[in-house]
Formats: structure tokens, C-alpha cells, sequence
């Protein structure tokens, strides 16, 4: 993967959503690592190693839930397109640059559902505040992010 100057200067660049299975995902064994779902992905965001089942590299785009992956698969591996997606939603860490001080708010620039918002601080610094019940967990707001403080996680 190449860095960024940004993300050499930092050293803080991880896939933080990386291994995050592709919506609808059952969940259940039986891919045969056919590559389909790979191809069929306008975003490009779906990696398929040897000997593994297909995840979302959310570093390289975001999801935007156009089900043409559930559609290529020849295997019945996906739940039925209404229901929810993904269990995840938003979670920013204690990296986020905005408790350092610095003023950056690439992650609420990128939500287009608005599950990320800014409450001004005493300090002047706005805090991240995340509204997981608005997030659709696309990851919109991974890549942006300039020290990798924003992830995915499962909500209970």
C-alpha cells in the first residue's frame, strides 16, 4: 500500500476496517473464492486473499451498498436485501487529532448520513461525537481520516 506523506510523517496509517465482511454477508462458510463479488464492485473495495472469504477494504472507498456483489454470487451466502447491511457502525479513537489540539474534521466532512458531528469545546477545539443510530457503517469516514483514528465496530 503506498503512503501518503501524511501518513509517513505520522506513521499512524492501519486498516482500522479492514476484514469488515461484505453486506448482507451470511456469515457462513461456503465461498469458493470465485472473485466475482471482487469484480462486481463499482467501488473497488472488496479483497479476496487466497484461502480467505471476501472483505471490505473501507482505505480504498466506501460502500455503497449497490448489492451487485450479492447479486454476482453464484453461492447463496448473503441474507435478503432488506435487512441492515452491516452490525457496524462509527467508533473514533483516542488517536483523532482534535484531542490534540488540532482542528480537522475530515471525518464529518465525509458522512454524508450525518452520524458524526462536532460539539465545540472550552478549548475552542471541537470534539468528535458519534451518532451510531445515523451511521450505516459504509465507511465514508475511514479513508479521510489523516491518522487513521476513525473504525468500525460492532454494535451490541
Amino acid at each position: 500500500m503506498a503512503l501518503s506523506r501524511r501518513e509517513l510523517f505520522t506513521g499512524q496509517r492501519v486498516a482500522s476496517a479492514d476484514g469488515i465482511a461484505l453486506p448482507w454477508w451470511r456469515g457462513e462458510k461456503g465461498c469458493d473464492g470465485c472473485g466475482t463479488c471482487v469484480s462486481a464492485c463499482e467501488t473497488h473495495i472488496i479483497r479476496l486473499a487466497a484461502g480467505e472469504v471476501p472483505h471490505l477494504d473501507f482505505l480504498q472507498g466506501e460502500c455503497t451498498f449497490c448489492a451487485a456483489c450479492v447479486d454476482a454470487c453464484p453461492q447463496p451466502l448473503f441474507h435478503a436485501r432488506e435487512t441492515e447491511p452491516f452490525p457496524q457502525r462509527i467508533r473514533i479513537d483516542n488517536r483523532c487529532i482534535t484531542f490534540l489540539g488540532v482542528n480537522c474534521r475530515s471525518c464529518q466532512e465525509s458522512c454524508e448520513q450525518q452520524a458524526i458531528r462536532f460539539l465545540l469545546m472550552p478549548n475552542g477545539i471541537a470534539q468528535p461525537e458519534t451518532l451510531p443510530q445515523h451511521c450505516t457503517g459504509c465507511g465514508a469516514c475511514i479513508a479521510p481520516c489523516p491518522v487513521s483514528a476513525t473504525g468500525l465496530h460492532h454494535e451490541p
